[in-house]
C-alpha cells in the first residue's frame, strides 16, 4: 500500500523539488510504509537522515543477526537530507581560509579529507546511478579580482595538503568561466538528494532494519539492562521501547534532547528556476566563502541557495520558512551576477542544518548511558554523513 503524504508530514512545509521529482508530494511508495514498533531491540537509531541511515546500515553489516530499528518523526525526515542543494563537494580554498581562523589549518584539511572519504563511501554503497551522481566538477567563483588573487596565493599549499591525505594531484585549478575568474575543482559533482536518500532507505529495509515513521522521541534514559526510549506516535500516544544501545543522529534538532550538545540550527533557502531557454552555468558553484551556491539542474534549470550571512541570527531557527531579506538578496544575485531573470523562479523551499562552533561534527560515545551522538554536520551533511554514521556504528560496537 501507499502512505499518504499527510500522515507524517506537517502540511505547511513546502516540498523540495527533489521530493516532488520523485512524486512524494502525491504519495510515498510502499517501501516507506509505517512499521509498528516492537518492545525490544538490540539497537535503535533516532533520526533517519543520511547519518541515521548510514548508522543503521553499518550496524546491520557489523551485526547481521541484530534487531535494529530506525525511527523518525516525519516521512520523509525533515531537516536537510532531502532538502539540500544536491552538492557532492569537498570545500573551496576560500572556505579553507575562513575556517583556518577558527582552528588549526591541519584540522580544516582533515575535515575536507573526511568529506572526500564520506562521498566515496556513499557512492560505493549505493552506486552513482542510484544517487543521480554527475561528475561535472565544482567551481569557486569570484566577482572581485583582488579577492581572486588573494585566494590564489593559497592554491599550491591547498593542493599539497590534499595530495598528502589522498595521494591525488590537482584538486584546485585556476580558470575563467562566463567572464569571471574561478578556481575549478575537477573531483566535485552533484547528485539528487531525495533519490540518494530513497535508495539508502530501501537498502536498509532490505537488510531487515525496521523503519518506523511518525515516532517522536520524548525521553531516553539509562536502565540496568540498556536504554529505555519513550516515543509518541501520530495519535499522540506514548509507548516505551527498550534497546541495548542508542545512536542519536538528530543533527539540528539535538538540543531538544540535550541542551549541552553544541549544535545550532541554520536554516537554508533554496530557489529553483523553471526550464529556461538559456542557462549558461553547468556544474556546481560556490562563492563568498561558500555562503552562496548554485548549480544546474538538468541542462536548462538553475538552482541558487544560501546567503545565510545576510541574516545569520534570523536563520538560527528550526522553523521552516522563507526569509524575505535573503530571498531578495538571492534574486539580486541571480539577476546581476548570473544574468538570469529571477521572475523565472518556480520552486522555493528551506532546509534545516546543524552547525558546531568550529564546524567539526560531534561523534561522541557515552558508555555510561549506552548512547552515541553523531550530529553537527555544519552544512556538509551529504559529504560527511555516511562516514559519520559508520563511525557511530563502530563506537556502539
Amino acid at each position: 500500500m501507499s502512505v499518504q503524504k499527510s500522515v507524517h508530514r506537517p502540511s505547511h512545509i513546502e516540498w523540495s523539488y527533489w521530493e516532488r521529482e520523485l512524486g512524494w508530494d502525491q504519495t510515498l511508495t510502499s517501501y516507506l510504509a509505517y512499521k509498528p514498533l516492537e518492545k525490544n531491540y538490540d539497537f535503535v537509531v533516532v533520526g533517519a537522515g543520511f547519518t541515521g541511515l548510514s548508522a543503521a546500515y553499518h550496524l546491520a553489516k557489523i551485526h547481521p543477526t541484530a534487531k535494529i530499528a530506525l525511527i523518525d518523526r516525519h516521512l520523509p525526515p525533515l531537516g536537510a537530507s532531502t532538502r539540500n542543494a544536491g552538492f557532492a563537494c569537498i570545500g573551496t580554498i576560500g572556505e579553507f581560509i575562513a575556517d583556518s581562523q577558527l582552528e588549526r589549518p591541519e584540522h580544516v584539511w582533515d575535515r575536507m579529507h573526511e568529506r572526500w572519504l564520506g562521498l566515496s563511501l556513499l557512492r560505493s554503497i549505493l552506486g552513482d546511478v542510484a544517487i543521480g551522481y554527475e561528475p561535472l566538477g565544482g567551481h569557486e567563483l569570484f566577482t572581485d579580482e583582488a579577492e581572486f588573487e588573494r585566494v590564489l596565493t593559497h592554491l599550491a599549499h591547498c593542493n599539497t595538503a590534499l595530495k598528502k591525505r589522498t595521494g591525488l594531484d590537482n584538486w584546485y585549478k585556476p580558470t575563467t568561466i562566463n567572464d569571471y575568474s574561478a578556481i575549478f575543482m575537477p573531483r566535485e559533482g552533484q547528485l539528487q538528494p531525495a533519490k540518494a536518500w530513497s535508495g539508502f532507505a530501501q537498502l536498509c529495509e532490505q537488510m531487515g532494519i525496521s523503519l518506523a515513521w511518525g515516532q517522536s522521541l520524548v525521553d531516553v534514559s539509562k536502565k540496568a539492562n540498556g536504554v529505555c526510549l519513550t516515543v509518541e506516535d501520530p495519535s499522540q500516544h506514548n509507548r516505551q521501547i527498550h534497546s541495548s544501545s542508542v545512536i542519536l543522529a538528530t543533527n539540528a534538532f539535538s538540543t531538544s534532547l540535550d541542551r549541552d550538545i553544541s549544535v545550532s540550527p541554520g536554516r537554508g533557502l533554496v530557489l529553483l528556476t523553471k526550464v529556461l531557454d538559456s542557462q549558461p552555468w553547468q556544474g556546481t558553484f560556490h562563492t563568498h566563502q561558500g555562503y552562496i551556491y548554485f548549480r544546474n539542474v538538468g541542462a536548462h534549470r538553475l538552482l541558487l541557495g544560501g546567503a545565510r550571512h545576510v541574516d545569520v541570527s534570523g536563520e538560527n531557527t528550526t522553523q521552516f520558512g522563507i526569509n524575505k531579506d535573503i530571498k531578495s538578496f538571492l534574486f539580486g544575485y541571480m539577476n546581476e551576477v548570473l544574468g538570469i531573470d529571477p521572475h523565472g523562479v518556480e520552486y522555493e523551499w528551506s532546509g534545516i542544518m546543524g552547525f558546531t562552533p568550529e564546524k567539526n561534527p560531534i561523534i561522541k560515545a557515552e558508555p555510561s548511558q549506552n548512547m552515541v551522538w553523531a550530529v553537527g554536520l555544519s552544512g556538509m551533511g551529504v559529504a560527511l554523513s555516511t562516514g559519520l554514521g559508520k563511525q557511530a556504528a563502530e563506537l556502539v560496537s
